[in-house]
C-alpha cells in the first residue's frame, strides 16, 4: 500500500488512499497503526530489514581503484533500491525519532565505511583527513546520489563514472 504509494510518487497519501490501495477500511488503517506518521515509520524499518541485509556494509579491500568502484558499486545498488521511499521518508523526518534515528544509524554505518575503506589514503593525510574523510562521505551520500540522477539527469552508469573520477581525484596520492 504505502510504498507503492510512495514508488509512484505519491509521497503523502491520505489515510484514504492507502486504505484503498491495501483493499481496507480507512478504520483499519488507523485502528492497525495509530495514524499515518506510525505506518510510514513502520514502513522504514521493513525497508531497512529488506534492504540492510542485502548491503555488505564492511570495509573493501584492493588498490584504490578496486575500492573506488566497489564502494560506488554497492552505494549505487542501495540507493536506486531505496530512493523512493528515502524522499517520502525525508518529508516526516522532521516529526518521526524513528525515522531520523533509522536515517542516522544509515549515515553512521555508510561513513564509518568510507574511513575503513580509504584508511591507507587518509593516513597519508595529515592535518586534512578530516576534511578528506568529510568530502569522500559526502561524494558517497544518497543526497549526492539523488541529485546526480535527478537534477542532473544523469544515467546510473554515468553518475558511477562521475564518482568514481572525484573520489579517485580526492583520494589518489599526488605525483610529484
Amino acid at each position: 500500500g504505502l510504498v507503492a504509494l510512495w514508488e509512484e510518487g505519491v509521497l503523502e497519501p491520505t489515510a484514504a488512499q492507502i486504505a484503498e490501495r491495501a483493499g481496507v477500511a480507512v478504520r483499519s488503517v488507523y485502528t492497525h497503526f495509530g495514524d499515518i506518521e506510525s505506518l510510514a515509520s513502520e514502513v522504514v524499518q521493513r525497508q531497512w530489514q529488506v534492504h540492510g541485509p542485502k548491503q555488505d556494509m564492511s570495509a573493501i579491500t584492493g588498490s584504490l581503484s578496486r575500492r573506488v568502484t566497489e564502494i560506488v558499486s554497492r552505494r549505487a545498488s542501495l540507493y536506486e533500491a531505496i530512493t523512493p521511499v528515502r524522499r517520502a521518508g525525508m518529508l516526516y523526518l522532521h516529526r518521526s525519532e524513528t525515522i531520523a534515528a533509522n536515517l542516522g544509524q544509515l549515515e553512521r554505518v555508510l561513513r564509518a565505511q568510507v574511513g575503513e575503506t580509504f584508511a591507507p589514503e587518509l593516513g597519508r593525510c595529515g592535518a586534512e583527513v578530516s576534511a578528506v574523510l568529510d568530502a569522500a562521505d559526502v561524494l558517497l551520500t544518497w543526497e549526492t546520489w539523488d541529485r546526480l540522477r535527478t537534477l542532473q539527469g544523469c544515467s546510473v552508469a554515468r553518475a558511477r563514472r562521475v564518482l568514481e573520477t572525484a573520489l579517485i581525484r580526492l583520494l589518489e596520492p599526488t605525483r610529484e
